[in-house]
């Protein structure tokens, strides 16, 4: 019976305290479950490139949780996660020298990521086209768009064969909206 109390109040008590701090203070609650770090690089990237700064925090919370060493299973690396290879197309775009290891620099991470976002976003003339381009590659939007099997952006982006880079545009889109909410403010 004693055991069954304690257990009752390992349980339970952490669930009312949990429920308290989020009552109490909401918004550092879900700061907890979207945390916003790189504020300044971020900001610097998104003035540098007309890219929304809660799209970007949205884009690294979904890529790398903000984790500038993750690496993926495909190879992509940094907050950002960014592929070597497509590291060195773009530092030879900004005419600037390259080695993976860059990629681990989370100032030349954001500064890279958000500029290869912003030449997908104008190559496609649409920010969801660019995040599918971002996440699956640019000949899939490619073959994609040419296949003529879809009247419009918003079917097409309904029937992505890949189904990681439909959630991920999906997922994206919804954790910018919480970013947007949670840091109101912080970008202006």
């Amino acid at each position: 019976m004693r055991l069954s109390k304690i257990a009752i109040i390992v349980v339970i008590l952490p669930f009312f305290v949990i429920m308290w701090y989020q009552w109490s203070f909401t918004d550092k609650f879900d700061q907890v479950f979207y945390p916003l770090e790189y504020k300044e690089e971020i900001s610097q990237a998104s003035k540098k490139y007309s890219i929304d700064p809660y799209l970007i925090a949205a884009m690294i919370y979904e890529e790398s949780k903000f984790n500038p060493s993750s690496e993926s299973q495909a190879g992509a690396v940094g907050l950002m996660q960014i592929m070597p290879d497509t590291g060195r197309w773009v530092a030879g775009k900004q005419k600037r020298s390259f080695r993976a290891d860059d990629l681990l620099d989370h100032r030349v991470n954001i500064d890279m990521g958000c500029w290869y976002f912003n030449y997908l976003r104008d190559k496609y003339g649409d920010e969801r086209l660019a995040l599918a381009a971002y996440n699956s590659g640019h000949k899939n939007v490619d073959r994609w768009l040419n296949d003529g099997l879809h009247n419009n952006i918003d079917d097409m982006l309904e029937a992505i064969p890949f189904e990681e880079t439909r959630l991920y545009v999906q997922k994206v889109t919804k954790t910018r909206e919480q970013y947007a909410e949670i840091y109101s403010g912080e970008f202006e």
